[in-house]
C-alpha cells in the first residue's frame, strides 16, 4: 500500500513539477520537444515490455487483442471530442479546427483523460511483481513532466493565471495517484483475463495517445532529430529493464 501511495505520488506530482519549472525557466520549444520525445521512447518501451508482456500472461490473446483495440478506439473517441468541445484548445497541435472556446473543466477531464490508463497500468505492475513497476514509474514521470511544461504556453495564450494553471496540474495529479491506488489495492483480486485486458486497454491508450498527440508535436517542434531521441529514450528504458 505504501509503495502504490509513494509511486502514485511521484507520478501525479510530475505533472505539478512541470508546470513548476516551466515558470521558472523559459525553456524554447525545441528543448521541450526534445524532452517529449525522450520520455515518448521510454514509454513505448515500457508498454511493450512492460503492459504487454504482462497483459499476455495474464490473459492471452483474446484478452490482449480485445483490451488494445478498445483501449485505443476509446482514447482516439475522447480525444477527438476533447478537440471538438475545446478541450485541447490549449495545444500547439490542433487536430481538429473548433471555434468552441476554451474550457478549464475540459482542459483539465482532458489531461486525466492522459493519466488515467497511465495509473491504472502502474498500479497493476505494482502488485503483479515481475519489477516493472520501476520502469512503468520513470516512463511516466518522463513524460508527464514535459507535457505540463509544453502546455504553458497555451494555457497562457488562452488567459489562464499562473494559480489556475497550477490548479489544473495539482488535481489532475491528485487523480492520477489517486487511480495507482485505486488499482492496486482493488483490481488485484479480480479474474486474470480481467487484469490482462485491463493493462492491454491502457497499453492501447497509450500509444494512441502518443500518436495522436506526444510524437507528432515532438517533431513539429524538433524535427528529425525527435526520431533519434524517441530511439534514445526506448533504449535506455529497455537497459534498464534489463539490469
Amino acid at each position: 500500500m505504501l509503495t502504490a501511495l509513494s509511486f502514485g505520488l511521484i507520478s501525479g506530482f510530475s505533472l505539478f513539477l512541470g508546470a513548476w519549472v516551466g515558470t521558472i525557466f523559459k525553456f524554447n520549444q525545441k528543448t521541450i520537444a526534445a524532452f517529449i520525445a525522450f520520455g515518448s521512447g521510454v514509454l513505448i518501451c515500457a508498454l511493450t515490455f512492460g503492459l504487454m508482456e504482462e497483459a499476455f500472461s495474464f490473459g492471452g490473446f483474446d484478452a490482449v487483442i480485445i483490451g488494445f483495440l478498445l483501449g485505443g478506439l476509446v482514447f482516439i473517441i475522447g480525444d477527438y471530442l476533447l478537440h471538438v468541445f475545446g478541450g485541447r484548445k490549449h495545444r500547439r497541435l490542433q487536430m481538429v479546427k473548433t471555434k468552441k472556446e476554451p474550457n478549464g473543466l475540459l482542459i483539465t477531464f482532458g489531461a486525466v483523460l492522459d493519466g488515467i490508463p497511465e495509473s491504472i497500468a502502474l498500479g497493476v505492475t505494482l502488485f503483479s511483481g515481475g519489477g516493472k513497476g520501476i520502469l512503468m514509474l520513470a516512463a511516466i514521470f518522463l513524460s508527464n513532466f514535459p507535457e505540463s511544461i509544453a502546455s504553458l504556453n497555451g494555457l497562457r495564450q488562452q488567459k489562464f493565471s499562473k494559480t489556475k494553471i497550477y490548479g489544473i496540474w495539482i488535481i489532475v495529479g491528485a487523480v492520477s495517484a489517486a487511480f495507482v491506488v485505486f488499482s492496486y489495492l482493488f483490481l488485484k483480486d479480480i479474474d486474470p483475463d480481467i487484469i490482462g485486458a485491463l493493462e492491454a486497454f491502457a497499453a492501447g491508450a497509450i500509444l494512441a495517445m502518443l500518436a495522436d498527440s506526444m510524437v507528432p508535436e515532438a517533431f513539429e517542434e524538433g524535427g528529425f532529430l525527435i526520431g533519434a531521441l524517441t530511439v534514445l529514450g526506448f533504449l535506455t528504458a529497455f537497459v534498464i529493464s534489463k539490469v
